[in-house]
């Protein structure tokens, strides 16, 4: 008997120890972290350069194929700096500001004027002092800076952008309560143009965008609220979930990344159908049918944040995914912006990388 008993315990623990191998094997294939970036087997991806500095980049932006800027928070103080390309982001210069703003959002009317919307904490304890309004503009490439408060306005303006008029659009946020505005004269004196106490967006990715004469502005709620460009209401669109990419491509086709997964319309946002069941994030899509997107693949059982993602590529509106090999270590958190230089060519800032990812 005690025999018997004795084997039926080594074979419980030979079990549980294979188990926990299995385990172990499991937990090193999500937790090994890489650092290469892969792409689908039909693109390229190669680094363009890397800006060399003691902080990171925030938001950057191509006006011509030569002239970029990228704006970027100082490590020492989180200070606004900006950094210029003329040479198609093969190197950066560090334009040297010295204006010691907290900085929010970078937009450029041509190669010459440009604005960088900041959070001003002069005279009271950071972060929460909202009470001006202040943006910093150049007029000749970045060369000088001036620093101005907009008169009548408190808060601070996230995400601007032209339009092809040359108009100037940003969301004031104030108290979390939020407005679109607009300026039409390059940031010197700024209008209300659509207010709603349903108006909520993500700080670091979606809040509204422009699609020839209107824009679609997000909701708390996952809605999309369509406007002109003078501030009318058209229509809102029920998506669910919070917005983290918008890609429009027509009035009828429509693409977002919502809390978990990525849903697709062909009907300008009466139904929408799911695409990838995951979280992910936009690359950019340059038809209905043909895309690029971060995909989470996995995550690693760390109490440090460690998620597995790759990079994929649809022909067929995301009803397959042509897939990168490897998964990269946080690969979405490090993602910064992207911008379409042509159909399957794109400029990726991961960290402070730019990259190219293009078609073969």
């Amino acid at each position: 008997m005690k025999k018997r008993i004795t084997t039926i315990l080594i074979i419980v623990l030979l079990i549980s120890c294979d188990k926990d191998k299995s385990l172990i094997n499991e937990f090193d294939s999500v937790c090994k972290y890489k650092t290469k970036i892969n792409s689908p087997r039909d693109f390229e991806i190669k680094t363009i350069s890397e800006i060399d500095f003691n902080g990171t980049v925030q938001s950057f932006k191509f006006v011509t194929d030569q002239i970029g800027y990228a704006i970027l928070n100082n490590n020492v103080g989180r200070y606004v700096e900006v950094f210029k390309t003329t040479d198609g982001g093969i190197t950066w210069k560090n334009q040297n500001i010295d204006i010691n703003q907290y900085p929010r959002g970078i937009a450029f009317k041509n190669e010459n004027i440009g604005i960088v919307t900041v959070h001003d904490v002069t005279g009271c304890p950071p972060p929460n002092c909202q009470n001006k309004c202040v943006i910093l503009k150049t007029e000749d490439g970045g060369i000088s800076w001036i620093e101005k408060e907009i008169e009548n306005l408190k808060g601070i303006l996230y995400h601007p952008q032209f339009d092809s008029d040359g108009n100037l659009y940003a969301l004031l946020t104030l108290d979390n309560e939020s407005a679109l505005m607009k300026s039409t004269d390059d940031g010197e004196t700024w209008q209300e143009l659509f207010n709603s106490t349903q108006l909520g967006f993500n700080l670091v990715t979606f809040s509204y965008k422009l699609f020839e004469n209107k824009l679609y502005i997000s909701g708390k709620s996952g809605e999309l609220f369509v406007v002109n460009y003078n501030g009318d209401l058209l229509k809102t669109i029920e998506i669910g979930g919070s917005i983290w990419d918008l890609e429009i491509i027509d009035d009828n086709n429509l693409i977002a990344v919502v809390s978990g997964k990525v849903v697709k319309s062909k009907n300008g946002g009466e139904n929408w159908t799911t695409i990838y069941n995951e979280s992910a994030r936009m690359i950019g899509f340059d038809s209905p049918e043909k895309g690029l997107m971060f995909l989470q693949k996995s995550v690693c059982p760390t109490d440090a944040y460690q998620v597995n993602d790759l990079i994929g590529s649809t022909t067929d509106s995301g009803l397959n995914w042509i897939e990168a090999d490897e998964t990269t270590t946080n690969l979405r958190a490090n993602f910064r912006n992207s911008q379409r230089r042509t159909n399957g060519n794109w400029y990726l800032m991961i960290e402070n990388r730019l990259l190219e990812i293009a078609e073969k």
